[in-house]
């Protein structure tokens, strides 16, 4: 029998989540009673925050934060230290019951990434977590077509992080591209973008469709976590995270409403 009153329509995105690299510069721990005292419910933990550890992850989860993912991209890292923060990541995610990695690539024209991306896959499988490759301009994952060629090949659970300001640069944050991916979207980055700048601004901000976005995520069965990506934080950081959930939460509110 239903909960639902007659009339109330369920709603399909109700968390929201923040990316800890944003904030490198601010000790680990205040940075994540920043990003719950900002309306957040998830956290994705980054490598790039020299903090990151077991540990800050048991602050986050006692403090009320559930960790989206475990990450690390390292575009401009050598191949070993790529190799090397890859597997800590897949360990710390599968040591604190973390489903999911996210996983970037080096700076294009480098090789040797589809020997990386096999071994991080194989090391996923065997630690019980889904990884999830970002797409980024500029990266040997420049776009989907990029990420059908390296990634898919390796297997079912080979997934993405769906970086939407990203697809929408190249064209691509649209209903169809992002239903065909389905059961492969394990994690979601958002952010405002302008389709000739990558510059990553509060949601909102830029001239992304939106809807297109959300009813994309809908068709493609996806109902997890809507993870913001900033950079180039200003000093009044925790206005700024609040500002930028609260940006979000209209977004999906008004979106909800329309459905």
């Amino acid at each position: 029998m239903s909960h639902l009153l007659s009339g109330q329509k369920l709603k399909v995105f109700d968390t929201t989540g923040f990316r800890t690299s944003g904030l490198s510069r601010i000790p680990l721990k205040e940075a994540l009673e920043g990003i719950l005292r900002a309306g957040f419910n998830t956290v994705e933990f980054c490598l790039e925050h020299p903090e990151a550890s077991e540990a800050t992850i048991e602050t986050a989860v006692e403090i009320g934060l559930k960790i989206s993912s475990v990450s690390y991209h390292g575009k401009r890292d050598s191949r070993e230290t790529r190799i090397e923060k890859g597997r800590k990541a897949i360990q710390l995610a599968g040591d604190c019951s973390v489903d999911v990695v996210v996983l970037g690539s080096p700076l294009r024209g480098n090789t040797g990434f589809r020997r990386e991306a096999e071994e991080l896959f194989e090391l996923c499988l065997q630690a019980g977590v889904r990884p999830a490759w970002e797409t980024e301009p500029g990266t040997v994952l420049n776009g989907l077509d990029d990420f059908y060629e390296h990634i898919v090949p390796l297997g079912p659970l080979a997934g993405i992080n769906l970086d939407a300001g990203h697809l929408h640069i190249q064209g691509k944050c649209t209903v169809d591209e992002i239903r065909a991916l389905g059961n492969r979207i394990h994690h979601v980055h958002v952010e405002g973008m302008k389709r000739l700048e990558h510059r990553h601004l509060i949601p909102g901000r830029g001239d992304m469709d939106w809807n297109m976005l959300l009813n994309g995520l809908v068709e493609a069965g996806y109902s997890g976590s809507l993870t913001i990506d900033l950079f180039q934080i200003p000093c009044l950081w925790q206005q700024y995270l609040h500002l930028s959930n609260i940006a979000l939460k209209n977004i999906i509110s008004y979106y909800e409403s329309c459905r």
